[in-house]
């Protein structure tokens, strides 16, 4: 990997971990979603600082050029987080839709206790 890539990595690397835990400690974001950033861009700080790592993956694996193990590595983990994502934001659609339903029976039983009560 060159040098240059490897300084492009540490350094992106590094100010998103910076960014993520700053977004942390002033409580902007919840743990459970930083803990995907923060081991995400500690493993991308540990391939750049290491890129025999990369390299050795990359001939295990088959794959010609140990940056494309690396955006390999970027796109899979990004469509798993998207993927986990879109199971919370389901099962966060399916609340508010049990919500809405018992909010629209509790006001439709509401209704028609005051209207016999007139």
């Amino acid at each position: 990997m060159p040098i240059i890539l490897r300084i492009l990595l540490f350094i992106s690397s590094f100010l998103s971990f910076l960014f993520v835990t700053r977004r942390l400690k002033k409580s902007e974001v919840k743990l459970h979603d930083t803990t995907f950033w923060v081991i995400l861009s500690m493993v991308f700080v540990v391939l750049s600082l290491f890129p025999g790592v990369v390299i050795w993956l990359a001939g295990l694996i088959g794959i010609q050029s140990p940056i494309n193990l690396v955006f390999l590595i970027i796109i899979f983990c990004l469509l798993a987080h998207c993927f986990i994502q879109s199971l919370r934001f389901s099962a966060l659609e399916d609340k508010f839709e049990r919500f809405v339903e018992e909010d629209a029976l509790r006001e439709e039983k509401n209704t028609n206790e005051n209207r016999e009560e007139k």
